[in-house]
């Protein structure tokens, strides 16, 4: 998997060094291992799409389980088709006219056809639209927009900024989708994601849009509407706790290119925003290492840190390797994102999260506050695990941004 879930939150008693925490990150027993190590992709998103009927896939295997193929790239064509499904129009598709188009194969003619009708898509050129060339995350994202009713024509947003309009309405968050190197996978997420977002100007969204056209089965889409309930409720429980402080560790120990980092130092959360002030170590594959003091905020407009100046590192190296490990997300709030979210379940006040790559737990006190937390993840096919405590204090001063806010290197693209 591309993606490495290597976050963990410490609290309390989390005061030594980041190289001696480390240290004793020891593999728990097997039978931990056996027990929360889930599937490490976004299969989950796709089955939902694939019972919904929204989603094929790339045929089944030989017991008849459905082939998702989700770490191959997407090619434009396989764009148009997966949003002529997810809308529910491959019949109308059937009946579309033609296009200017000349190297487009039979299959891919209905789905390019209907939705360069309907304005949604547009060829490389006047007659050519290039179906095998990659389909990039700003394409996908200006897909997915038009097809929820916003409109690059009308204002609503521009190709050049789909991306940060598609984090702004909730389409991508810091785990949903690797802007660089954008596959199947990517594109099955962003999809799942589209199904919670209410269309412009709709009263109800996107699902519930679907079964009113009879295009989904009521049934089906009931459940996933639970799901999604059940994960919004969650969710506005932690941001409703109260203001709390806490001692923080974070650690990769290996992103797969060689590359390692640590951050650790003092959290104040209050819901809405947060700031940690703290230590960030990294070592880069090229064998230089630094350590610096950073300030890491978040709020609206999404996470920043403080510029990066020391030795051979520049801002847009060391921000790039946050954005893709995407650690301070997971620091930075008690709530992991939602993409990364499978099957909830709860057993008095604590829940359990099925991750991408591990599991979560999070454990209330009497007053509503996270008291609790613990990550099993999975690094190379180990398993790893901490559990924490979160220090509550009666008065947590609030905060402001720091003027030069403007110049802190942003990890999300939301403008």
């Amino acid at each position: 998997m591309r993606r490495l879930l290597a976050g963990l939150c410490a609290v309390g008693l989390l005061t030594s060094s980041a190289g001696a925490v480390v240290s004793e990150m020891t593999p728990p027993p097997e039978e931990v291992v056996e027990e929360n190590t889930p599937t490490a992709d976004y299969t989950a998103s796709a089955d939902v799409l694939y019972e919904l009927g929204l989603f094929q896939g790339a045929g089944v295997d030989r017991f008849g389980r459905p082939v998702y193929e989700l770490e191959e790239p997407c090619t434009r064509a396989e764009a148009a088709v997966m949003l002529v499904r997810l809308l529910g129009l491959e019949e109308e598709a059937k009946e579309a006219a033609g296009t200017p188009f000349t190297d487009l194969q039979d299959w891919q003619k209905p789905y390019v056809n209907l939705l360069y009708h309907r304005g949604m898509i547009r060829g490389a050129s006047y007659d050519k639209f290039e179906p095998e060339s990659p389909c990039t995350a700003q394409m996908y994202t200006a897909l997915m927009l038009r097809a929820l009713g916003y409109s690059d024509q009308a204002g609503d947003f521009t190709y050049d900024n789909a991306l940060s309009f598609g984090m702004r309405v909730g389409l991508i968050d810091n785990f949903s989708c690797d802007l660089d190197d954008f596959r199947r996978d990517d594109a099955a997420q962003m999809s799942r994601m589209a199904l919670e977002l209410k269309p412009k100007g709709s009263e109800t969204d996107l699902l519930g849009k679907l079964v009113q056209d009879g295009a989904v089965d009521a049934k089906k889409a009931e459940s996933v509407h639970a799901e999604t309930a059940q994960i919004t409720a969650l969710t506005n429980q932690v941001q409703a706790s109260a203001p709390y402080q806490s001692e923080v560790f974070a650690a990769i120990l290996d992103d797969g290119k060689g590359n390692s980092m640590s951050l650790h130092g003092t959290l104040i959360n209050e819901g809405n925003r947060s700031r940690l002030d703290g230590m960030l170590s990294i070592a880069l594959n090229g064998g230089h290492s630094v350590s610096q003091q950073v300030i890491v905020l978040r709020d609206s407009s999404g996470i920043s840190i403080s510029p990066w100046t020391a030795g051979d590192y520049r801002d847009d190296q060391v921000a790039a390797f946050l954005r893709d490990v995407n650690i301070l997300s997971l620091v930075m709030t008690p709530m992991p994102a939602r993409s990364l979210i499978g099957d909830i379940t709860q057993k008095g006040q604590t829940y359990t999260m099925t991750l991408s790559e591990g599991a979560a737990q999070l454990t209330f006190d009497d007053k509503g506050i996270p008291a609790i937390s613990s990550l099993y993840m999975t690094l190379h096919d180990v398993m790893y695990s901490v559990s924490t405590e979160t220090v509550k204090t009666t008065d947590v001063p609030a905060f402001s941004l720091p003027s030069g806010y403007s110049s802190y290197i942003k990890i999300s693209n939301t403008p």
